[in-house]
């Protein structure tokens, strides 16, 4: 265990030590967030926060795994370190010269495809390249489709100073411990542990007031890496197991459904950004940036150990269950919420 804690330190002192770079070069370079009618602040900030993050955890994962794993095969960690520094290298692409959203999307879906053929069938409980060709090219399009949803679900999230770093630790953190119980010490354990000491770091520079932002490099190089980690945590068994992840990460995918559900009743185009995610709702009302991020980042931390007591105690059903009676509840409050927005307009 004090091998894996190594990649967690390492990435933390790197991170903390990045980050104050990437505040110099963001503005030697005029890399910024400027203000608009649906940003929080009122200066330009910084946006290069997401290279010291990623430099931070594909380092120290790096590092790991030279010293500290054998037998690992190259085609795995290739695979996986091409399909995440692709992300990371679209996201600063965007942030410097704003890519269109079906850019975005096709980029992820190729990356997510080196990362599933190199990389994730030898994770997923199914054994893909042992099923029959149809069965293959559904569950391929399957787990391709669902690590570009969380990716575009962190994507969203990063709306508040803090608050998607503080989120995306928060699941960091559980699918590290989930990867703990698995034994899964060689690639996705130390990678989680990694991921959450480069976020950390970040995170001293972010909070409110942020001096930087982590950017689209950031939020879909994280969110990348969470939706790749869901593959593995569902090794162990078999696909009903995906309710401990949907939990890992309630608030950015109940905040992505709820966006969907929204514009589709409202008849908008799917990927128009607006100002009705929950974060934009919970500040309205309290006013306060640093006690939002704190009650979604508590909800995010019950959430991720209620799923984490659901894989321990094997209780899949009864998670399915609760995650039914959250998603009802927050289709209903939706659509009552797509009704207000139109007697507003």
């Amino acid at each position: 265990m004090e091998r894996l804690l190594i990649a967690a330190a390492i990435s933390t002192v790197l991170s903390l030590a990045l980050t104050p770079i990437m505040i110099l070069v963001s503005r030697k370079f005029k890399i910024l967030d400027y203000p608009n009618k649906r940003k929080m602040h009122t200066s330009p900030i910084p946006l290069m926060g997401g290279m010291a993050i990623y430099l931070s955890a594909i380092a120290a994962t790096v590092l790991y795994i030279v010293f500290f794993v054998e037998g690992l095969k190259t085609n795995i960690v290739i695979a996986f370190v091409i399909g995440i520094s692709g992300v990371a290298l679209m996201g600063l692409i965007d942030d410097i010269l704003f890519l269109s959203a079906k850019r975005r999307l096709a980029t992820l879906f190729i990356l997510a495809a080196i990362v599933l053929v190199g990389c994730l069938q030898f994770y997923f409980p199914v054994r893909l390249m042992q099923t029959n060709a149809v069965t293959t090219l559904l569950i391929s399009l399957a787990v391709i489709f669902w690590i570009v949803a969380i990716t575009n679900a962190i994507n969203l999230s990063d709306g508040l100073d803090g608050l998607a770093g503080c989120l995306t630790l928060i699941s960091a953190a559980a699918f590290a411990a989930v990867f703990y119980f698995q034994g899964r010490t060689q690639l996705a354990l130390p990678t989680a542990l990694a991921l959450c000491g480069a976020i950390l770091g970040f995170l001293v520079y972010n909070i409110s007031p942020a001096k930087i932002y982590m950017g689209d490099a950031g939020s879909m190089f994280i969110g990348f890496m969470l939706g790749i980690m869901t593959i593995m945590s569902m090794s162990q068994k078999n696909v009903i197991e995906v309710v401990v992840p949907i939990y890992i990460m309630i608030v950015p995918i109940t905040d992505l459904s709820t966006a969907v559900l929204r514009r589709i009743l409202l008849k908008k185009p799917i990927m128009q950004a607006d100002k009705h995610h929950l974060h934009h709702r919970l500040i309205k009302r309290l006013k306060s940036q640093r006690l939002t991020v704190l009650i979604l980042s508590a909800f995010q931390l019950a959430a991720a150990f209620a799923g984490i007591m659901v894989y321990i105690t094997e209780s899949f059903l009864l998670g399915w269950i609760g995650l039914g009676v959250i998603g009802a509840a927050c289709a209903v409050s939706t659509i009552f919420r797509a009704r207000a927005i139109r007697k507003e307009a």
